[in-house]
């Protein structure tokens, strides 16, 4: 934020000390300033407004870090990261997942589905919008299936299932990975309902990864009815992707980090 001119009121610094959480500053500051000597005033006007900044950008920022501590990603994996051309699979989705990474909001999560074989992508694009979410300050929580199923299910038998269930409802984006790499037996494929179905109504971001197309979840899920309701409600309101091919883009990821390596090596 820049510096505001001297002329600048105390009454203009509302806003920010809302935002800041300082509910009665700006009523003293009012009043305060009108004691003050013109000498005094314009010291207040002056450097005020670059202390509400300082404030703004460390909180914001520990905020950040904070989110992608507790988003659990294990990887940390950038948009900036991610070589779109390394096959027409990558090349088709660019323009949309763009758009898509573009519009992260706070009031905003985004939704998304890839699927396609293992090793074109898919989770580094995930983590990626969860990163981004990240430095939106929205709250964010990475995990595979299996592991999210596991969780609820032992949950379940320790009385404890309600807090669990809300660890995945109640971040604004959830990213689960590797959808369908362990078919889920009636009790596992409920509680999984359950998560996608509480975020669904409440409009939260919901990310997954998937090997297996839409119309082949009845191998994921317990039976027809509840794999239909899933995909229902997963790709409601979800940017759907679809990689195709077997060109693994770990090879890819490799030859950007040993450029990476180089050039730091060469800046050292």
């Amino acid at each position: 934020m820049e510096t505001q001119p001297m002329e600048t009121q105390p009454n203009d610094f509302g806003e920010l000390f809302k935002e800041l959480r300082l509910k009665h500053w700006g009523e003293a500051l009012k009043a305060d300033i009108e004691e003050m000597s013109d000498t005094e005033k314009q010291a207040i006007l002056k450097y005020l407004p670059k202390w509400i900044s300082k404030e703004m950008t460390e909180r914001k920022s520990q905020l950040i870090e904070s989110r992608i501590r507790s988003a659990k990603f294990r990887k940390i994996q950038t948009i900036d990261t991610f070589d779109f051309k390394y096959s027409a699979s990558t090349k088709s989705i660019e323009k949309n997942y763009l758009a898509l990474f573009d519009t992260i909001a706070r009031n905003n999560p985004p939704s998304a589905v890839f699927t396609g074989n293992a090793g074109l992508g898919k989770t580094h694009l995930a983590r990626a919008l969860g990163y981004g979410s990240c430095q939106k300050t929205l709250s964010v929580f990475f995990v595979t299936a299996a592991e999210m199923v596991n969780h609820l299910t032992h949950a379940q038998k320790t009385f404890t299932l309600e807090t669990e269930l809300n660890r995945y409802r109640r971040p604004q984006v959830l990213i689960i990975d590797e959808l369908g790499y362990v078919s889920l037996d009636t009790q596992g494929s409920n509680l999984f309902f359950q998560v996608i179905s509480a975020r669904h109504d409440q409009e939260l971001g919901t990310i997954a990864t998937t090997n297996i197309p839409f119309g082949k979840f009845n191998q994921i899920f317990a039976n027809d009815a509840i794999a239909h309701a899933i995909v229902d409600r997963l790709a409601n309101d979800a940017d759907v992707f679809y990689l195709e091919g077997n060109d693994s883009y770990r090879p890819e990821e490799r030859k950007i980090k040993l450029k990476r390596r180089k050039e730091q090596n060469l800046d050292a």
